[in-house]
């Protein structure tokens, strides 16, 4: 309305923060507490150094882990071979080790105890005494997303309770409209505008305590 404006503040890589978190690799750690820009750290630790191309197969491969990715899907998204794609991966999990074991604890554990958690113990279960290969290779790569994709969930939520509340008390012209996956967007007077950015920032930012710092754009 007139006089008033949206904010939006969002997560800066939450799901990667996350994989650092729960992997606890010593690499990708240290590399978000001392604020590099991870993809390209990512290069440098695969191919040596970082440009263009090698930050860009570096982010594909970032975020595709945390969606079960594999040779084939990494092989398509670059449109490269199968037997190029298996030697990035490789790279990347010999610069990262603690990322590739922790992985494959998610899958061993969602097969041994049927379900897997999030940061909160919000539980998804999977039914793998049933499944034929190709529903276990999917409930593998959903194991794997759950852990990420709904703890970055868990963290949403808290910030938005705390978010409302200080809005309430301290700032009652400010609005929290709307969730968008990792981000929040509030309607506010012009005039308060900084006031409310401080207000979403803070209280994101402290949603959840991690090994490495939660940012907020």
């Amino acid at each position: 309305k007139d006089g008033y404006s949206l904010l939006s503040l969002d997560y800066s890589q939450i799901e990667l923060r996350l994989l650092a978190h729960f992997s606890e690799d010593v690499a990708l750690v240290e590399a978000f507490k001392s604020g590099k820009d991870i993809h390209a750290q990512s290069a440098i630790n695969i191919f040596g150094e970082s440009n263009e191309q090698n930050r860009a197969i570096a982010k594909s491969i970032n975020f595709g882990l945390i969606y079960g990715m594999g040779v084939n899907k990494l092989s398509a998204n670059l449109d490269i071979d199968k037997k190029a794609a298996k030697e990035y991966i490789t790279r990347y999990f010999n610069a990262f080790s603690g990322v590739q074991d922790y992985l494959q604890s998610i899958k061993d554990s969602a097969k041994r105890d049927g379900f897997v958690e999030t940061l909160l113990s919000r539980r998804r279960y999977f039914d793998f005494s049933n499944a034929s290969a190709m529903q276990v290779a999917m409930y593998e790569r959903e194991a794997v997303n759950t852990k990420f994709q709904g703890s970055a969930a868990d963290i949403i939520k808290l910030a938005m309770i705390k978010v409302f509340e200080r809005l309430k008390k301290e700032l009652p012209t400010a609005s929290l409209i709307l969730q968008v996956h990792d981000e929040l967007i509030v309607e506010c007077d012009e005039k308060d505008s900084d006031t409310a950015c401080k207000i979403l920032k803070e209280e994101m930012e402290a949603a959840a305590n991690l090994a490495v710092p939660l940012t907020v754009d």
